[in-house]
């Protein structure tokens, strides 16, 4: 699975409700858009803006067509301008994706026998999978490699660790966390600190 993928389904519990703020899951995607495109070592992140590094198609359209937008822009985008952009829909895109695969199965309920309600339960095989790779990571078990180190970076500034967690309690796991954080290469640490940033603010202008 993509890493957006991977984020995307540990957003929600078993049932398919959301675990998270909806926008703030839609921020954590769109960081992780970039991270992939930072690790297949096509873009990079200075000062703030992102830079092309290689402009060679990943294989993955959805990237594709961020790395042309990238390409194309007179200057090197802003991170925090990319992030803001590309979160309007970037949970849908997913959600999309994955039903297509087979992870999401869609199912319509009604409240109270009244209001119509839209679930997409996961696959608990694939967020086992995944939460096992940050369970070691997380307890130190095992050196996690940049894609699991990157997740476990962003569930934390999307703030989803106590419920991604919340099976395998630990203590010290924010601390834990920020370590991992603190380890990543420059480039995706920038980006997962700016997810960090933009969903405190999102979420102070909600309730501002």
């Amino acid at each position: 699975m993509r890493l957006r993928e991977e984020l995307f389904v540990l957003g929600f519990d078993s049932g398919g409700k959301p675990a998270v703020h909806p926008e703030s899951l839609d921020i954590g995607v769109a960081g992780a858009r970039l991270v992939e495109l930072v690790l297949a070592g096509r873009v990079g992140v200075s000062g703030g803006r992102l830079g092309v590094i290689e402009a060679v198609p990943t294989g993955d359209a959805q990237n594709d067509a961020l790395l042309a937008a990238i390409v194309r822009a007179p200057k090197p985008p802003p991170l925090a301008g990319a992030l803001s952009q590309l979160r309007t829909g970037a949970g849908d895109a997913v959600r999309a994706d994955l039903l297509a695969e087979g992870v999401l199965t869609k199912v319509a309920q009604r409240r109270l026998g009244l209001v119509p309600v839209t679930r997409y339960p996961v696959d608990e095989t694939v967020v086992r999978s995944i939460t096992v790779r940050m369970w070691y990571a997380a307890h130190g078990r095992s050196q996690p490699d940049e894609p699991t180190a990157a997740l476990c970076g962003l569930v934390h500034a999307v703030l989803l660790h106590d419920h991604v967690f919340v099976a395998m309690p630990l203590a010290g796991l924010d601390q834990r966390l920020r370590e991992i954080r603190g380890k990543l290469s420059d480039p995706v640490r920038e980006i997962v600190d700016a997810v960090g940033r933009t969903v405190a603010s999102a979420a102070f202008a909600i309730y501002r």
